[in-house]
């Protein structure tokens, strides 16, 4: 099992500084990008907030998607596009060969993506679900 569940508030730059016409290029750029993908992807999806626009997505697939369709990707796609970007993936993917009991924290900061030690849901087993045996 592959489940995923982000957000991120789309930025052009980290300045106030940034010109409309640039902010609104790279929505659209952005926008594209993210039509381009569906309908493969779960739950993608942009929207403006009191003047903010926020990106979120959230799926639950059988196996790891191919990179084209990684929400790892996309956020570092996301980060690219618009560097003064920022928000948090958390991804669990129970077929990973060392952390198929963990979620992995990717966050992007500055159109960065790092990826973070989970504090709050891991180990998966106890703390999500209980231990069982087929």
């Amino acid at each position: 099992m592959y489940q995923y569940h982000g957000w991120a508030v789309i930025l052009e730059s980290t300045s106030d500084d940034t010109s409309d016409e640039r902010e609104i290029n790279t929505l659209n750029r952005v926008k594209k990008y993210i039509e381009d993908l569906q309908p493969n992807v779960d739950v993608l999806d942009i929207k403006a907030i009191n003047g903010q626009f926020h990106l979120w997505m959230t799926g639950l697939w059988n196996r790891e998607p191919s990179s084209r369709f990684s929400p790892v990707e996309i956020m570092k796609t996301i980060g690219v596009m618009a560097p003064g970007s920022y928000g948090m993936l958390y991804v669990f993917n129970d077929e990973h060969p060392k952390r198929f009991n963990e979620f992995n924290v990717y966050v992007l900061v500055r159109g960065n993506v790092e990826e973070r030690n989970d504090p709050f849901l891991s180990p998966f087993i106890p703390n999500v679900a209980d231990d069982f045996e087929f």
